[in-house]
């Protein structure tokens, strides 16, 4: 008998390639991710879940920082998940479409993937390195998403142009990322039009 047919997960292993295999890592680095944090995370965790060698792992990603980089842009929505649509049709006003917005990444901030944020963000706040490479990858993308809808309100009349500018495009993904991942705090509806109501509308809104 030899050691692949000794060895059962040797043999799952042995029949997944490619991409079928590197999908299969990746969603297991993101379940390690979310359920024990970025400081607990370890490519052992991550073989045991995705029932392979750790040397398929290692031979992809050399380090656990690219491993959970890419398993957080598989895991994370995109832009238009969280509300941001590619084109707008007239009738919807910007204020309409921040309230979409808003309600998207509130449901976010409370899934899973706000479990990996959570845990990835708390780390970097003393890795400067891991912070800057976040927002490359993931907070830049949703800015200007943000960025560009701000400008069509601009153009629209219903933004002030000042407010067209990257420090408020984050602003309300922070209120709302402070209040459920930093706080624990929960977002109902109502909590949503408050936010909006008195910090987003009146930071934006045509004076």
């Amino acid at each position: 008998m030899t050691a692949t047919q000794a060895d059962p997960v040797a043999q799952i292993a042995s029949r997944r390639r490619g991409a079928v295999l590197e999908d299969a890592i990746l969603e297991a680095a993101y379940a390690e991710l979310t359920e024990v944090g970025y400081t607990a995370f370890t490519v052992e965790g991550v073989s045991a879940r995705a029932r392979t060698g750790k040397a398929s792992i290692y031979r992809r990603w050399p380090t656990k920082q690219e491993l959970v980089m890419d398993a957080l842009e598989v895991g994370l929505p995109t832009p238009e998940q969280c509300g941001f649509a590619p084109s707008y049709d007239d009738s919807t006003t910007t204020q309409d479409a921040l309230y979409a917005v808003a309600r998207k990444i509130a449901a976010v901030v409370t899934s899973p993937a706000g479990d990996a944020m959570r845990a990835i963000k708390c780390e970097a706040m003393g890795d400067p390195k891991l912070a800057k490479l976040i927002d490359d990858r993931f907070q830049a993308p949703r800015r200007a998403a943000m960025l560009g809808l701000l400008k069509r309100g601009v153009a629209r009349g219903e933004v002030r142009p000042g407010a067209a500018t990257p420090l408020v495009a984050d602003v309300l993904p922070a209120v709302l990322t402070h209040r459920v991942i930093l706080q624990r705090e929960p977002v109902s509806e109502r909590d949503i039009r408050a936010i909006m109501e008195q910090v987003f509308i009146p930071l934006i809104e045509v004076r």
